[in-house]
């Protein structure tokens, strides 16, 4: 690929796909680490930018800051005196109303994750699976649980009469 292309493609993807990136980052980091997980995210898209899908780049960046961050937690857990804590999670922030955020947040963090991808990350359970390293089949599956547990959280609670 030439140079002037390589360079076009590049810009062309983080101008479009940044703000994605960094969404998903900051809902599983805090901000500053947001931001130097989607730096990095770039500098390992510009080495390999011929490996990213032209149909579906976002999956395959989604998937790269995943790796990136579990790089980075497993580095911190070698080296407990670099721990920062967290910011709080920012899932709260997008969910509209009190009694979504508070079933959400009882989900597991894989039902959240899984949910997370599909309606925040706007990805199709196939791309959504790239990211969660897992087959298509087997997200789907996650997804139908996650949801399923979600609605049985918000469905409202039976009274001592049995009534609802």
């Amino acid at each position: 690929m030439a140079i002037e292309r390589r360079r076009a493609r590049f810009d062309d993807l983080y101008r479009e796909l940044a703000p994605q990136v960094i969404g998903y980052c900051r809902r599983r980091t805090d901000p500053e680490e947001a931001r130097e997980v989607l730096a990095e995210t770039f500098v390992i898209a510009w080495r390999k930018l011929e490996a990213i899908p032209v149909e579906a780049p976002l999956p395959w960046l989604l998937s790269t800051a995943r790796k990136v961050m579990a790089n980075r937690r497993r580095l911190q857990r070698a080296d407990p005196v670099s721990i920062e804590p967290r910011a709080p999670d920012h899932a709260s922030d997008v969910a509209a109303s009190l009694d979504l955020q508070a079933a959400f947040r009882r989900l597991s963090a894989e039902d959240r994750d899984t949910i997370a991808l599909v309606a925040w990350d706007g990805l199709n359970p196939a791309d959504a699976a790239v990211v969660a390293g897992c087959t298509s089949g087997t997200f789907s599956v996650r997804l139908h649980r996650a949801r399923k547990r979600l609605a049985a959280l918000l469905d409202p609670v039976t009274t001592v009469g049995g009534e609802r």
